[in-house]
C-alpha cells in the first residue's frame, strides 16, 4: 500500500488556499492536470460552445477549472500548436477565427490524407476491423444528432464523439501512423467548422451517407469508397460556405 501525505496550502491569514488544486496536483501531477484541461476545452471548442474569436481568459479559466494560471497557460499554448487556438502576445488567447480560404485548404487536404488512409485501410484491414465497423456505425445511426437548446439546435456532444469514432474507425486499419495523425488534427480543425454551421445543416441526411459508405468500405469497393467520402466531406463545406 502506498502512503500519501498531503499538506495543506495556506494563505498569510492563515485560512486554506487553493487547497483542492494542491491535491489535485500532488495525486494526479501537473501534467495530467493539464491534459485533463485541454481535454475539456478541446471539447468545449469543437462542441461550438465558444464562438470563433471568443477571448479565453487564463485567470478566468484557471478559477473556473480550479487550477492554476500556468495549467491553463500550458493548455491553450497546446491547442495553439493544433490550431485551434489563436496566441497573441498582446491580447493573450482566443478561438481561432474562420475564413473560407483556411476552409478549403483543410477540406483540400482532407481530400487527399483521408482518401490515402482510406484506401490503407480497406486494404489491410481484417475480421476484426470489418467488426468494429459495423459496431460503431450501427451505435451511430442510432443516436440523436441534434438537441434544441436556447431556441437554436446544437450537434450532441455524445453524437459528436460517436461520429468521430466512426470516421476514425474507417481508417484505423491504416498501418501508416503519421498519416493517421495528419488525418486526425485535419478532422479536428474540419469539425470546428462543421459545429460552425450546425443551423444550417440539420436537414442533411447525414445518416444514409454514412450507411453508403460502410456498405462501400465493407464490400472493399475501395474506388467507390473513396468516392462516397469526398462527396461527404465536400457537402459539409458547400454547405458552411453556403450559410455563412
Amino acid at each position: 500500500m502506498i502512503s500519501l501525505l498531503v499538506t495543506w496550502k495556506t494563505s498569510t491569514s492563515g485560512s486554506v488556499a487553493n487547497g483542492s488544486l494542491f491535491i489535485k496536483s500532488y495525486l494526479l501531477g501537473s501534467s495530467t492536470l493539464c491534459e485533463n484541461v485541454t481535454k475539456k476545452l478541446k471539447s468545449d471548442i469543437l462542441s461550438g460552445q465558444y464562438e470563433p474569436g471568443f477571448p479565453l481568459i487564463v485567470s478566468e479559466l484557471a478559477k473556473s477549472f480550479e487550477v492554476s494560471v500556468a495549467v491553463v497557460r500550458e493548455a491553450l499554448t497546446r491547442l495553439a500548436s493544433q490550431g485551434l487556438v489563436s496566441q497573441n502576445p498582446n491580447h493573450g488567447f482566443s478561438v481561432k477565427t474562420v475564413s473560407e480560404e483556411e476552409l478549403n485548404s483543410i477540406v483540400e487536404a482532407r481530400l487527399l490524407n483521408e482518401s490515402a488512409a482510406l484506401r490503407q485501410s480497406i486494404a489491410h484491414g481484417d475480421l476484426t476491423w470489418e467488426s468494429n465497423v459495423i459496431a460503431i456505425h450501427h451505435k451511430l445511426s442510432q443516436t440523436v444528432e441534434y438537441e434544441d437548446v436556447d431556441q437554436k439546435q446544437i450537434v450532441r456532444e455524445e453524437w459528436s464523439d460517436i461520429h468521430r469514432q466512426f470516421h476514425h474507425e474507417l481508417i484505423s486499419a491504416c498501418p501508416n501512423q503519421v498519416l493517421l495523425d495528419i488525418c486526425r488534427r485535419l478532422w479536428d480543425l474540419s469539425e470546428f467548422y462543421r459545429h460552425y454551421s450546425v443551423p444550417q445543416q440539420s436537414n442533411r441526411d447525414g445518416r444514409a451517407e454514412h450507411k453508403a459508405l460502410t456498405d462501400a468500405v465493407l464490400t472493399r469497393n475501395t474506388d467507390l469508397a473513396v468516392d462516397i467520402l469526398g462527396k461527404h466531406i465536400q457537402l459539409t463545406v458547400d454547405l458552411v460556405l453556403k450559410h455563412r
